[in-house]
């Protein structure tokens, strides 16, 4: 027998579209998919929303403001525009911004507007994964890939969704923190459970630093799952309803500072290249 026919054929990649919101979360995701022997980023596709697809930039970062005050607002853009520059800095690898070396990408406030659709149509993915993704994808999107769509949830699902689920954790104290990998479905963090894990975070870490390590913990359970996902895996079926929880209030921003928490600390901006290394 010839070592052509001993060895056994690989599984071919899965075609994956990656959609985030970029900045260091969304660089530590895409940064472990490249990696994955499985998968084969074949374009990204960048959220341009700030709060609602009808609004610019500026009207989006003043609706911000009212809903969640200026602290929170600025903790957002240090966490997107801040961190994507960052990133390049660093040699963390930014999420691109234009399309590049042939990988599309595609910026967009509506990913589920007919140019969206499109887009991700000629993109023919197996996959669709998101992970710091602010906008929800309606079915007409859900139902392209041919795999499904997965989402990196920086909580334990049912529990703790939402869009910002590890400052509502940190404000009410409530434990364990984790991630979760999970079909995406229509309504918010409802989909089949694929992996999760809980994490046991430093003594008094901030919202950024926590979120970004939850990221990089996602991703490598994602890599881990892809290959019984590509084999039919459906997950399994969450525990219960959760709660759900939007925008922090500017209130609840309050209450976590009077309670001696952070949305962000000036040394995680100076030990940024730190979080891409596990156990960080």
């Amino acid at each position: 027998m010839s070592d052509l026919a001993a060895k056994p054929l690989k599984p071919p990649r899965l075609r994956t579209v990656f959609c985030t919101c970029g900045g260091l979360h969304g660089a530590l995701v895409l940064r472990r998919l490249r990696a994955c022997e499985g998968l084969e980023i074949c374009a990204v596709i960048r959220s341009s929303r700030v709060i609602d697809p009808r609004f610019g930039f500026l009207r989006g970062a003043m609706g911000q403001i009212r809903s969640s005050g200026i602290w929170y607002a600025l903790y957002l853009w240090c966490a997107t525009r801040l961190a994507d520059w960052l990133c390049r800095v660093s040699g963390i690898g930014a999420v691109p911004t234009r399309s590049a070396a042939g990988l599309p990408v595609y910026t967009t406030r509506n990913v589920n507007d007919a140019e969206g659709l499109k887009f991700l149509a000629a993109c023919a993915p197996d996959l669709l994964v998101s992970a710091f993704f602010n906008q929800r994808v309606h079915a007409p999107a859900l139902a392209l890939p041919k795999h499904g769509c997965l989402n990196i949830h920086p909580a334990l699902l049912p529990d703790a969704k939402g869009v910002d689920p590890v400052f509502q954790s940190l404000l009410h104290g409530v434990p364990p923190l984790g991630v979760t990998v999970h079909f995406m479905t229509p309504e918010f963090d409802a989909g089949r459970i694929v992996a999760q894990r809980s994490i046991e975070a430093r003594a008094r870490s901030s919202v950024f630093a926590i979120t970004a390590v939850l990221f990089r913990e996602g991703a490598e359970l994602l890599a881990s799952a892809i290959e019984s996902v590509a084999g039919g895996a459906t997950g399994s079926p969450q525990s219960g309803a959760g709660s759900y929880q939007s925008w922090p209030t500017r209130r609840e921003v309050g209450l976590l500072h009077a309670r001696g928490g952070a949305l962000l600390h000036f040394a995680d901006l100076v030990r940024f290249k730190s979080f891409k290394t596990r156990g960080n």
